[in-house]
């Protein structure tokens, strides 16, 4: 194991894993005793130094009057964890008012007109992802599931569902006829905590698109994973447009799957010819 990189994984740039490691190996030590052992100069240690007392990794000790620094013990990193977490929940829960609040801002500044977002990369792919959980109503997915699944495990196992079931946000999907959007159908879907859900399939052969597309509120959302870019409009007519393209799909495609009791929403389509089929 790579002690170093072990401990990038906690906030930590290389050179002040450098330094823990190196407080570990001395204790109360000088800044000039660190650095040799560190292998880097004094001038850069007072900027390292200060950094991860400021994180909780190091801490200051004054011995004959003399300034030491040394690294408090290893099980300390789980109170570091612990600490992170706490933020991170107290961000989230942030979250709830601050989110709804910057969306009427940036709606304003549209003046009423077409907004366009674009995301790049894997990051910009999770806060894609991540918008869906601000709406308040109905999500419809059109999609090659596995396409999006893969790629980002981690990010879906511990963030978007727990959130997403924790809300009890109600979607529709219509997935392509896989053995995949089957699987993930049942892991993800048909056990309590699970929030609403209905699934259609429809032939590979018919739509194999390599797409994912989310409509809800006033957006139509489409990302495409295999080239780690997505674009989200936000427009009220494209994204009713939308909805109705989707309905003729729902209507089309086969083998329901309903998780739990669905609510009610108004439809393109009547609930009548919506459920045909």
């Amino acid at each position: 194991m790579n002690l170093l990189t072990e401990l990038e994984k906690f906030n930590l740039t290389e050179n002040e894993a450098k330094v823990y490691v190196a407080c570990l190996k001395l204790g109360p030590a000088s800044m000039q005793q660190i650095g040799e052992e560190a292998g880097l100069n004094r001038v850069t240690m007072y900027g390292l130094a200060e950094s991860l007392i400021e994180k909780g990794f190091l801490q200051e000790e004054y011995i004959k009057n003399k300034r030491r620094i040394a690294a408090y013990p290893p099980m300390k990193l789980y109170d570091v964890v612990s600490r992170e977490h706490e933020q991170l929940k107290r961000q989230e829960r942030s979250l709830e008012f601050l989110v709804p609040e910057l969306k009427k801002v940036a709606r304003a500044g549209t003046s009423g007109g077409t907004n366009v977002i674009y995301y790049e990369g894997e990051e910009g792919l999770r806060n894609w992802a991540s918008d869906v959980l601000a709406t308040k109503g109905e999500v419809l997915e059109w999609t090659k599931i596995e396409s999006f699944v893969k790629p980002f495990e981690d990010y879906l196992e511990y963030y978007y569902f727990p959130k997403k079931f924790a809300l009890q946000i109600p979607t529709r999907f219509i997935f392509l006829d896989t053995p995949e959007a089957h699987a993930y159908v049942k892991k993800r879907y048909l056990h309590p905590k699970a929030s609403p859900m209905k699934a259609r399939f429809i032939p590979p052969e018919q739509f194999n698109s390599p797409g994912f597309v989310a409509i809800y509120d006033d957006r139509l959302s489409i990302a495409l994973p295999s080239e780690m870019r997505a674009v989200a409009v936000e427009d009220k007519l494209v994204a009713n447009t939308q909805r109705q393209i989707f309905e003729f799909g729902w209507l089309h495609a086969k083998d329901e799957i309903q998780n739990k009791p669905y609510p009610s929403f108004k439809a393109s389509l009547s609930p009548r010819e919506r459920d045909r089929g």
